[in-house]
């Protein structure tokens, strides 16, 4: 995944980080900050000033209380730095609760991260790591940041960092040359913002907050990146390594992408024979890239990269080829000149993993975090993930289906929809046979087969070792003791993809032995699938990353000598969260046919709803986990 991609793409908010303590006798530690806080930020100043269009000072200060354990991790400290950015100064102080100085941190005990071999970067990590041994405790740390060359954005206003931090107050300041005025946008956050012309003519942008209450980590929520109350800065005009930009509109900072693709897409002679000979026999622009898509699997593999300018340039195609691997920018823009040569178009296309949506009127650079490419074709549009070309042809991926997406083309950029998968054609089926002995012991057959984004959740089962593959089909199976085996796959690696699995489940205490009773699950799936319990008032609303269609179809034979007492009476309900239906039948020769049917629906609801929310998971567990009864026969 490319989620560390583009960290350059906003050099300063990227310099931020990570936080810092506090002293507990402040006086801003009243009873409700420390409701569901782990961690109050008592104080955070961040201080800019910008001396031009590519050059800034960047001050900050974070004192942190760390009231217990749980919030252990809020007391060490992180500061990214390139060759745009670097560490001037730094200082750590740590008092006990009695506000005594225990703990000196200098920069020289700053630790620094190597390069790994999944990364080639210009970046590199200060950090410090420090446990508390005691709680609470109270951390500050000062900081100073030189920023040259080039700036493409300004450090965002994140007050809060994780879960259960709450924020006494915090402050942030900028001051910008007068030609170039800070934009703004406020995001969960009520706090006014104050721009005003100084006697100079520049631009003072200043805002404060205080009194952020801790948010609680709740089931089924949206992600921390969506509830964390912040402000995105960014300049109206940038001026990044010998580049000018503007961020007045998505169509505009486009333009400057598209820019940083001239010239990138020129291809060896060699390679360009090499296209010719494999497309040859191709009838069609959909076989064509099929062929290049394939090898462009075959000879290259992904690999960070996050040189040049600000980790958004990618690195020219003739490079990837002749060193065989690159990032999701530079395998894209490698892909989109193969197709080129090919008398093929296609968009280089911005997207976030983890951002659906886009501020449609507030470009800024680090909205985004990755590059696919779009292929338009005549009757189709397909959607390529260069840097996972493993991914069936044109499958839209989970990570990036229905996000928002800016194609980047000569006119400039322009927003997009990628398209997703309705819930019903994520499915997954499976076909089980239960033979089941006097005893309680059974041998299973499973078939099942799962599609779309229930085949990207069991893809990575082809390539396991065999031990493996075992432990990921048992850890969802709902038995005491179960040995897998038998393991076969079929990958059906078409637009719409499908993976086929079958596998045998023996089982030694399937059935559970009391008396002249014999206890039967009804179905050993969906172990996983759980209903939390209500954990008093909900503060979020409801969140369902995506939805889905399974259906379990069960033939239970059972054991000579037994005869069924008690069935789970059929269910059938439906509700905005989805719907879910059981029935069972009685064959001949003693055999009992069992479905469920569950279509869940992704979505997002009020937090009103939370108590039906659960009830409908719990009746759905209730059904899953149900058992069938049998007593021996004539007693």
């Amino acid at each position: 995944n490319c989620n560390a991609e583009i960290m350059k793409m906003n050099k300063l908010f990227f310099g931020l980080l990570l936080q810092a303590a506090f002293y507990s006798g402040n006086l801003y530690a009243q009873a409700d900050l420390r409701t569901d806080a782990y961690s109050i930020i008592q104080d955070a100043v961040t201080d800019i000033v910008c001396s031009s269009s590519t050059d800034a000072i960047q001050k900050e200060k974070r004192v942190i209380q760390v009231l217990h354990e749980k919030g252990k991790e809020d007391a060490s400290f992180v500061c990214l730095c390139d060759r745009f950015s670097s560490l001037k100064k730094f200082s750590g102080e740590v008092r006990d609760a009695s506000g005594n100085v225990i703990r000196k941190i200098k920069k020289s005990e700053l630790k620094i991260t190597e390069y790994s071999d999944g990364l080639v970067s210009d970046d590199y990590y200060y950090f410090f790591e420090y446990t508390p041994s005691r709680y609470p405790v109270t951390i500050t740390y000062e900081w100073e940041i030189k920023n040259s060359d080039g700036l493409i954005g300004y450090p965002s206003f994140v007050p809060q960092k994780s879960y259960n931090q709450s924020v006494a107050q915090a402050s942030y300041r900028i001051l910008t040359p007068a030609d170039n005025p800070c934009r703004y946008r406020s995001i969960n956050m009520q706090a006014e913002v104050s721009q005003q012309q100084t006697a100079d003519g520049n631009w003072l942008t200043e805002v404060k907050v205080q009194s952020l209450p801790a948010i609680k980590k709740e089931p089924y929520s949206p992600s921390l990146s969506e509830l964390l109350p912040r402000i995105y800065f960014t300049p109206l005009n940038f001026s990044f390594e010998r580049t000018k930009g503007s961020m007045e509109s998505w169509q505009s900072y486009g333009e400057w992408q598209y820019q940083l693709l001239s010239g990138r897409d020129q291809l060896p002679p060699t390679l360009k024979e090499e296209l010719q000979k494999r497309t040859a026999n191709c009838n069609t622009p959909y076989e064509k890239i099929a062929a290049i898509y394939q090898y462009l699997a075959s000879t290259t593999r992904y690999v960070s990269i996050q040189l040049g300018i600000g980790g958004l340039q990618p690195i020219a195609a003739a490079d990837v080829n002749r060193t065989g691997f690159g990032d999701c920018k530079g395998l894209s823009n490698y892909m989109r000149a193969m197709l080129t040569e090919l008398g093929i178009p296609s968009v280089y296309t911005v997207i976030s993993t983890t951002n659906r949506r886009l501020l449609a009127d507030f470009a800024s650079a680090n909205q985004n975090n990755h590059v696919i490419l779009q292929v338009p074709l005549s009757n189709d549009t397909l959607w390529l993930e260069c840097t996972n070309p493993t991914l069936p042809l044109g499958y839209v991926h989970h990570s990036i289906a229905g996000h928002d997406a800016l194609l980047v083309g000569p006119n400039g950029g322009t927003l997009c929809q990628l398209p997703t998968y309705a819930d019903s054609l994520n499915t997954q089926v499976n076909n089980t046979l239960v033979t089941l002995q006097p005893d309680g012991n059974a041998k299973v057959e499973v078939k099942q087969t799962s599609r779309l984004f229930q085949y990207e959740d069991m893809a990575s089962i082809i390539d396991m070792e065999p031990a493996r593959q075992k432990d990921w089909l048992r850890s969802d199976i709902n038995l005491v003791q179960a040995k897998v085996d038998a393991i076969r796959t079929n990958e059906i690696k078409q637009k719409e993809p499908q993976l086929d699995i079958s596998y045998t489940i023996e089982s030694e205490q399937y059935g559970n032995k009391t008396g002249k009773r014999l206890f039967i699950p009804i179905n050993i799936f969906h172990r996983s699938f759980y209903s939390p319990n209500n954990q008093g008032e909900r503060t979020q609303s409801i969140q369902t990353n995506y939805g889905y269609l399974d259906i379990d179809s069960i033939s239970i034979r059972l054991p000579e000598g037994y005869e069924i007492e008690s069935l789970p009476k059929p269910v059938d309900q439906e509700s905005k969260f989805g719907k879910f239906r059981s029935s069972i039948t009685l064959g001949d020769a003693g055999n009992v046919f069992i479905v469920h049917r569950l279509l869940y629906h992704q979505g997002n609801y009020p937090k009103e709803d939370y108590t039906d929310f659960l009830d409908f998971r719990k009746s759905i567990a209730t059904q899953y986990g149900a058992k069938i009864i049998l007593k021996k026969s004539g007693e």
